[in-house]
């Protein structure tokens, strides 16, 4: 309906039978009003929970991909004295009170598996070769070094069909209480066999020649909670990495 100058709007009589008026044009402006208002304001409710359920769809994905990374500390128990009766039980953390015990434990273990050597090709390329456990305990720079000295190593071993197995005699810490720096001093055992007497069964066979040596290792060795994978946390609670090691024999 096209708007006429001075037109009047009728107000519909209410159910009193009142007199019905003229509506002015000041009223219907504001009724407009208001319509474009809660017009408007309906808009921005809808947006508004448009956005709010596309927050929650991200929210849901975002969830979805963090809690299967979601680690667990499981529980150690650490001895604390010389009897085996006496243990004390521990949630797995940097700052736990048996931690310097559970460090040198994994320095002993570390030194074994640098310097143990048995006639297994395919237990010692576990050991020693890339992804096995002597890389996985050493930084970068440290089994880089490593890596130089073993294929002399395994080839004066297999030249002299030997084996070699280690006993740690001692762990000490060097440079004061709060330095990183240990020092380790073991005893190497080198079982060397003839050629003809190895694994004979015969009454001339004798048992295999054993060479001592001794040694002194130094070990740098700190925490790294990188370190603990979802599938290796109990192998390495704490994130046990050398990155410092220098190892020297000892002149009898």
């Amino acid at each position: 309906m096209a708007e006429l100058e001075n037109q009047k709007v009728l107000r519909i009589a209410d159910k009193t039978g009142a007199t019905p008026e003229f509506i002015t044009e000041d009223v219907v402006e504001v009724r407009r009003a208001r319509l474009i208002y809660y017009k408007w304001v309906n808009r921005l409710m809808a947006l508004l929970a448009t956005i709010s359920l596309c927050y929650g769809v991200c929210a849901v994905l975002v969830l979805f991909k963090i809690v299967p990374q979601i680690l667990v500390d499981a529980q150690i128990f650490v001895e604390f004295s010389d009897s085996n009766a006496w243990v004390k039980r521990e949630f797995i953390n940097p700052r736990m009170e048996s931690r310097e015990k559970i460090m040198i434990n994994f320095m002993k273990q570390y030194v074994e598996l640098r310097n143990t050597y048995i006639r297994d090709k395919a237990e010692m390329q576990k050991r020693w070769m890339w992804g096995g456990l002597v890389s996985y305990l050493s930084s970068y720079k440290v089994y880089e070094s490593f890596a130089k000295t073993i294929r002399p190593f395994q080839d004066d071993m297999e030249k002299r069909k030997a084996s070699r197995s280690v006993e740690i005699l001692s762990v000490e810490r060097s440079g004061g209480e709060k330095s990183y720096i240990w020092k380790i001093e073991f005893k190497t055992y080198d079982y060397t066999y003839g050629d003809d007497k190895s694994y004979s069964r015969s009454k001339e066979a004798v048992g295999p020649e054993i060479t001592e040596k001794y040694w002194t290792a130094n070990i740098g060795c700190r925490a790294n909670p990188h370190r603990r994978t979802a599938y290796r946390r109990l192998i390495n609670p704490l994130g046990f990495v050398v990155y410092s090691y220098f190892q020297s024999e000892i002149e009898n």
